[in-house]
């Protein structure tokens, strides 16, 4: 996962290529003839009343197009996100001085893609009821780090649930009650040799997803990423047989790079 692609803004002519979420080929591309943008209301009062103003201050929306290059795939997706303007150094060089001018770029920070944008590469055989919390992570982790954190942990609920780990106990009044999440994770180890092997990275999810639900916690992109990565380990060990595991390294090393897919 490259964390900086999704933690910088980009402009419209760099050339900024994403992970298709059809086909999982590193090729989605922007189509600059269907991108969008337009200035923001705030700015455009501020442009109409105010007699002096600088391009930095203006504020800008975008909606675009990104369209997979695998001639096997070439899916579309839908992209919208804000802008804004910033005062950027130009280089220039002659036989003997180099000289330096500025202009004025415009840079986008994308919030949402539909479908999805996948951030790790979830087991085929993984269960629907702890693959959707995590799809449902991924469509909102650029808008709200905070709903996606908590969205991981939702997942590890469920992933305890099929792994048969109560959710529920009788207390000594003969009620039942809720277990919590630390509590399933301790009966977790006890029940299952693997997600007791796997139990610092449960309890770790569970801090990130329990920050995420209070209001006064400061979940970052760097933190659900941090989450996506121990999902995807814990997923990987339960879900994904190491012989596909040795199948596809022998593939990859017979063909000395990616496999085509």
């Amino acid at each position: 996962m490259d964390r900086q692609l999704f933690k910088r803004p980009f402009t419209i002519d760099e050339g900024i290529t994403f992970t298709c979420p059809t086909c999982g080929n590193f090729s989605l591309q922007l189509d600059k003839s269907k991108f969008h943008t337009s200035d923001s209301s705030s700015s455009r009062k501020m442009m109409k009343e105010e007699s002096y103003w600088e391009e930095e201050w203006i504020s800008s929306i975008y909606t675009a197009i990104f369209v997979c290059q695998n001639s096997n795939c070439e899916e579309h997706v839908v992209s919208s996100g804000t802008g804004f303007v910033s005062q950027e150094p130009v280089f220039t060089q002659d036989d003997r001085y180099t000289y330096t001018t500025t202009e004025y770029v415009c840079f986008y920070n994308p919030k949402f893609f539909q479908p999805t944008l996948h951030f790790f590469k979830i087991p085929d055989n993984c269960p629907e009821e702890i693959r959707n919390p995590l799809l449902e992570a991924f469509s909102i982790t650029l808008l709200s780090p905070s709903s996606a954190a908590n969205k991981v942990r939702v997942s590890i609920e469920n992933l305890l649930t099929k792994f048969s780990i109560p959710k529920t106990t009788t207390n000594k009044h003969k009620k039942r009650v809720r277990l919590n999440l630390d509590t399933r994770i301790e009966k977790a180890k006890t029940k299952n040799t693997v997600l007791g092997q796997l139990e610092d990275i449960l309890y770790a999810i569970k801090w990130l997803g329990n920050a995420g639900s209070h209001s006064s916690a400061e979940i970052t992109l760097d933190d659900v990423f941090d989450a996506y990565e121990l999902m995807q380990h814990i997923l990987i060990e339960l879900y994904q047989p190491k012989n596909e595991l040795g199948k596809l390294a022998k593939a990859i090393r017979k063909r000395k790079g990616p496999i085509k897919k």
